[in-house]
């Protein structure tokens, strides 16, 4: 299903060969200053895709991290922080990031025929988007004009990404302090957790020894664990879909598999548990267009977190350096 959302747009200030309105998003950015960006990322996505599916979960994931942690401005891609600490790549949640080779492609595309127009931020932030279009998701109009941060930031990707170990309590915590509902922590989640895969260190304990009891999880639905359990090597570094019969499609199965205590991760099954989670996971269960249309209002207050405009910030070159 697609879905667009029309805004008004009161333009006040002067065109310029960089964008329509300085320090402002707008979904008109690049009209004048370079026509074929969102062709280019859309093409590159899709050449990438058909080799790897698994690109898709690895560019919402990377876009849900870089927003999450100082704001979208294309942190996690630099291989330095411009500080004493590592790269925020390098953090442990960021290992398993992946698909910083396709934002490499596009950019290189672009500065061949943009040069030093087109953001990493707003690369990221648009190729996430047809990431998901293109795997059966919805798709919205994106405004641009994001600019690049110049450090990345080590101690905050560790302290402040969500952990799939963690319980309700905690998870709202760090949502909110990031603006976002209860019902938004879900919708993203659940929606995000709908493609790629989860890996078995995650979820082991959930099939055979939970909080410590030598049982699986109560609330995982037996059979599921007796699936789980086969699925994962004994050591448990084997991965297994997200989202059991829709791997690779961004849909709301992954919130009916939750319902049957299917949900992988326990952070996910216990937003079935808590009153403030559950209408959320029963209301997407049963619509796909409720899904659809409040997975895209959350993305784009997701793709709009923290960004940088106007004479804040640069345009990199390359990714991975900060200018």
């Amino acid at each position: 299903m697609g879905a667009k959302f029309l805004l008004v747009l009161v333009v006040v200030a002067t065109v310029s060969s960089n964008c329509r309105v300085k320090g402002a998003l707008d979904r008109g950015f690049y009209d004048d200053s370079c026509p074929p960006f969102e062709v280019i990322v859309s093409g590159t996505v899709q050449s990438f895709l058909d080799r790897d599916p698994s690109v898709a979960p690895g560019l919402l994931r990377m876009l849900f991290h870089d927003a999450f942690v100082g704001g979208l401005d294309g942190s996690p891609l630099l291989n330095s922080s411009g500080g004493s600490d590592p790269p925020e790549r390098l953090a442990t949640p960021n290992l398993s990031l992946h698909g910083f080779d396709l934002i490499d492609a596009i950019k290189s595309k672009l500065e061949g025929i943009c040069p030093g127009i087109v953001s990493c931020a707003d690369i990221l932030a648009t190729a996430a988007r047809d990431a998901i279009t293109l795997s059966g998701g919805p798709f919205w109009r994106l405004k641009f004009g994001r600019r690049d941060g110049r450090r990345s930031f080590f101690q905050g990707a560790l302290k402040d990404l969500p952990s799939p170990f963690e319980n309700t309590t905690a998870l709202l915590k760090k949502f909110r302090n990031r603006g976002f509902s209860a019902e938004e922590m879900v919708v993203l989640q659940g929606g995000g957790h709908s493609i790629g895969v989860g890996h078995c260190p995650f979820f082991r304990d959930r099939y055979s020894n939970f909080s410590g009891t030598a049982q699986p999880d109560p609330a995982l639905n037996p059979t599921h664990a007796i699936f789980l359990k086969a699925s994962c090597d004994p050591n448990g570094n084997a991965a297994v879909a997200n989202d059991h019969g829709s791997a690779h499609l961004l849909d709301n199965h992954y919130f009916l598999n939750i319902q049957k205590g299917k949900g992988l991760f326990n952070s996910d099954q216990e937003f079935y548990s808590d009153s403030r989670t559950r209408k959320s996971i029963d209301k997407y269960a049963a619509s796909s267009e409720k899904f659809y249309l409040d997975f895209i209002k959350a993305m784009e207050k997701m793709s709009e977190l923290g960004v940088l405009t106007g004479s804040h910030g640069s345009i990199r070159t390359h990714c991975a350096i900060a200018k």
